[in-house]
Formats: structure tokens, sequence, C-alpha cells
């Protein structure tokens, strides 16, 4: 596809017929923190070993140096698992800060950015290195992902920049990973892995995630959680953060969009849009009880990762996307409505509550009803603004809460897995 005239003339770009699942990433160098290096020993009838250091993220590197051969591997995967990106419409200096729209207020200071206090070995958990800290391969490959597909995506960033009503999205997701070849309609999938890993995207792979749980698992989930609002209610001598509640109802209209819709929305969104091949939609949520309109949603996918969880019932899946307020009237577009369906049978009720804390996290428990079909999910989502103003910091050699901020998503995602899933027989 001719991409230069997506980028040289607005005129020209008209919606996509096409659907495509490849995601908006692109793999790109990141800053280091300064490493020194162990002097090299004097001659002797045997060498001695030379220590092994742990190798640094992908997102620790210096611009100019040269990456290790596996991160090189790790790096031309996701070149290749990614579409070429399209030229940019003007030149960015790459590690140039956005102007971010604050959708949830501004950032919180320093002290609340850090959801998790840095915790140092100590005792028996120290080891022979006497290393301070362990990094975890998950928590790892999940901050790689997050900073090659949103941080250091330079298409993302300048989407992000362009216009503030466009905010990147950070959320994962409990489910199920499904193998589409075990059994009729497919079954969990399953292998030699008997602990929680990251999946690696194959050819040969042929999978889909399902994000949904029972009712019983949800009314749950709902009372683990408000015992947990609860408990951390500000008191004398509670020093637990507060879980803050929210209830809300609302109903979800798609509508299409348009020619005249899509000629309205951003340069770079229009041109992710049609290099993607794929039409988009329009989400309108409006309050369910006074009919206001909440919000005008584009949701544009960028890339999933997904993590195999065998101990618990569930799996996670964390997705980059980009939410993009529409700014047309909702009159000027056409409702989406599938063959043999209402209008009002597209409609979605979603009766949410919400759980957050730290300025960072929110969890989501939401019964969706559409037609004679009614839905489960849990979902969190990572505050945008906080991630990327700790990843900045990165970028500046600055002290930062990057990695622990990522590590605490993690958990609660582990933490809640692990609360729903039944203990075996004692």
């Amino acid at each position: 596809m001719d991409l230069s005239a997506i980028v040289n003339q607005d005129e020209g770009l008209v919606l996509p017929r096409r659907s495509s699942s490849n995601a908006h990433s692109i793999a790109q160098p990141s800053p280091v923190s300064a490493s020194s290096k162990l002097p090299t020993p004097t001659s002797r009838a045997m060498p001695l070993k030379r220590k092994r250091h742990e190798p640094k993220p992908i997102w620790a590197y210096r611009e100019a140096e040269e990456l290790p051969e596996e991160l090189q591997r790790l790096q031309e995967q996701q070149r290749q698992q990614a579409r070429p990106p399209p030229p940019p419409v003007q030149p960015q200096a790459q590690h140039q800060a956005p102007a971010m729209a604050q959708r949830n207020g501004p950032p919180p200071t320093a002290s609340a950015a850090a959801p998790n206090a840095v915790h140092e070995l100590a005792g028996y958990e120290r080891p022979v290195s006497n290393d301070a800290h362990v990094y975890d391969d998950v928590s790892r490959k999940v901050c790689d992902f997050i900073w090659t597909t949103a941080v250091n995506n330079e298409i993302v960033r300048k989407a992000i920049s362009e216009s503030p009503n466009t905010q990147l999205e950070v959320e994962a997701r409990w489910g199920q990973i499904i193998d589409k070849h075990r059994g009729v309609n497919g079954e969990r999938l399953h292998g030699f892995h008997d602990t929680e890993c990251v999946l690696r995207r194959s050819d040969n792979l042929d999978v889909k995630f399902e994000s949904t749980m029972t009712m019983e698992q949800h009314k749950r989930m709902n009372m683990y959680l408000n015992g947990q609002v609860q408990r951390s209610a500000p008191a004398s001598g509670n020093k637990r953060p507060e879980v803050k509640y929210a209830h809300t109802k609302e109903i979800d209209q798609f509508y299409e969009l348009g020619q005249a819709g899509f000629d309205n929305l951003p340069p770079t969104v229009r041109m992710m849009i049609a290099q993607s091949g794929k039409k988009e939609r329009v989400r309108v949520s409006k309050d369910a009880k006074t009919g206001t309109v909440l919000r005008k949603i584009i949701k544009l996918r960028v890339a999933n990762l997904e993590i195999s969880s065998p101990q618990t019932e569930w799996d996670y899946r964390i997705g980059i996307n980009l939410e993009i307020n529409y700014p047309g009237a909702i009159e000027e577009l056409e409702p989406s409505i599938e063959s043999g369906k209402t209008l009002r049978d597209m409609q979605r009720q979603k009766d949410r509550m919400s759980y957050s804390w730290l300025g960072a996290y929110q969890v989501d428990l939401t019964q969706v009803v559409q037609g004679p079909s009614k839905n489960h999910e849990l979902e969190l989502e990572l505050d945008s603004p906080v991630l990327l103003n700790e990843a900045d910091k990165v970028r500046r050699k600055e002290v930062n809460s990057f990695e622990p901020l990522i590590n605490g998503m993690l958990n609660n995602l582990r933490v809640l897995s692990r609360e729903i899933t039944p203990q075996g027989p004692a």
C-alpha cells in the first residue's frame, strides 16, 4: 500500500475496506542508565570465570549501543510482526515528550506515582552475587512490550501529542486463552508449562482470548473488592492506600464511521486507520438514567500480549490501544446494525463497579447485557499519564517508578486470579 498519498494529501484519504490483524507497533532503541565493567583479570594459569550480570532490558540501552544477540532477535521478531510504519507528517524528535491531556487529572506526586515500595532482598533471599534486586522474567517481558509498543513507538506518541482528543489506553483483562484446534469450539490452552508464562505468537499457534466469567465468580469478586474498600477506608492507624468505589450504569450504541467523520479526525489517527485496512466504529456511551452523552470514542487497537496462567482460573491479556474522542455530532453518523438485529438489539447495557487506588490503577467489574446475552468482565486499567510520566523519566535518566508500576499491575492480576481460583484438597 502506497502511504505517500496518506501522508501528503489529506484529500486522498479514504476509509479502508479490508481488515488486518497486524499491530501498530514499531521497535525503537531506548536510553540506559550507567553501568560499570569489571576490570580485566591479570594473567593466571587458569583464568577466573567472568562474572555473569543480569541482562539489561531493551528499554535500558543507549541509542547507539549494540544490543546482545538475544535482544536483537527479539527486536527483529517485533519488526516482522508489525506492519511498516508510515512516514511521519512532520519530523519529530525521538525523545520529545508529548503534550498529554490529563483525562483523570494531573499526574500524582512522586510518592503517589510509586505504587510499590522498592523491596531490597535480605537474609536468605539475597543471591550469591549480593544483588539487592533480581528481576522477574514475566514482569520484564511486559515492561519491554509496553515500552516498545507504546512508550517508544513514534507513531503512537505522535498521535497522542498531536491532539488532546487522543489518549493512550493500557488495559489488562482477565479471561482464558482458547486453543481453536482443541475440541469443537476450542478449549483453554495448555501445554508443557505448569506456571505463568508470556505467550510467544508463532505461525502454528491459532488461539483467541475470551474475556468472561461466571455469575458466581462475578459475585465472589464483587464481595472481595468491596471488602478491600472497607479495609482501606481512612481511619486512625490505617496506612493502606484507600480503595475508592464508584457504581455506574451506561448504555453503549455503535455508529459507523463514515468518510465525513473520518475526515474530522487528526492526521496521524487517519493515517493509522487507513493503514490498518479496518473500518472503525464510534462507541457512544450514555448515562442509563438521564440519557446524557458521556463519551464518543473510537478505539484503535495497537497491540496485545497474552500471559498463560495454568495454576489459576484465568489467563491475562494486556492491550495497548488508542482512544480517540470523536469530535463530530452523533446525528451525522449512521447506527451500526447487524443483519437480523434491531437498533435496540445492538445496545450494550453496562452495570459497572469500579475500584481505584494510588491514582494509578482502576479495576472494573462489569455486567454487560446485549439482547438475550449476558456477560461478566473483569479488567484493570493503568493510568496512562502516570505511565508516560514515569517512562519519560527513564528517557531523561531520572529516578523513576516505571518498572515498579508494571510490577504492580501484574501483582494485581495475580492476586485477583488466585482469590477467585478454588483451592485444591488439603
